[in-house]
């Protein structure tokens, strides 16, 4: 890290979209390792057991979760502080018991996140700068 930039430098010469692959696939792996990691932490706490973790690449949200218990993430938020990636899987965590953005689903996730709402507006705000360029 330089200046807050990541530099990567490569034994043979790439092109720029070789090594942007290249950069994109590492971030998806650790994005993996990391909120399967983070979510069987917090399933504890939560008390909710998903089916599965999966990362995927979204343009417009951060995460999901299905009716099967299913919990996707978008490996773009492993660029994210993890203060903001904690609030994420805990957010699609708290899905699994209220399947809506009820009052009662935004009182369960904030029994846990008390400063969910700074960590959502952190996204909304920031979001767009999660990128590899």
């Amino acid at each position: 890290m330089v200046d807050d930039q990541l530099q990567v430098q490569l034994k043979s010469p790439a092109t720029a979209d070789k090594t942007h692959r290249l950069l994109e696939r590492w971030y998806r792996q650790q994005a993996q390792l990391v909120l399967e990691k983070k979510t069987r932490h917090y399933a504890k706490i939560v008390k909710a057991e998903p089916t599965l973790v999966r990362v995927k690449s979204y343009r417009a949200r951060w995460g999901s979760c299905s009716s099967r218990g299913e919990i996707n993430y978008n490996w773009k938020l492993i660029i994210a502080p993890h203060s903001v990636i904690d609030y994420v899987v805990i957010h699609e965590l708290c899905h699994l018991h209220h399947h809506n953005h009820s009052p009662r689903f935004w009182q369960t996730v904030a029994q846990i996140v008390p400063k969910h709402r700074r960590y959502r507006e952190w996204l909304k705000q920031n979001g767009r700068f999660l990128v590899i360029e």
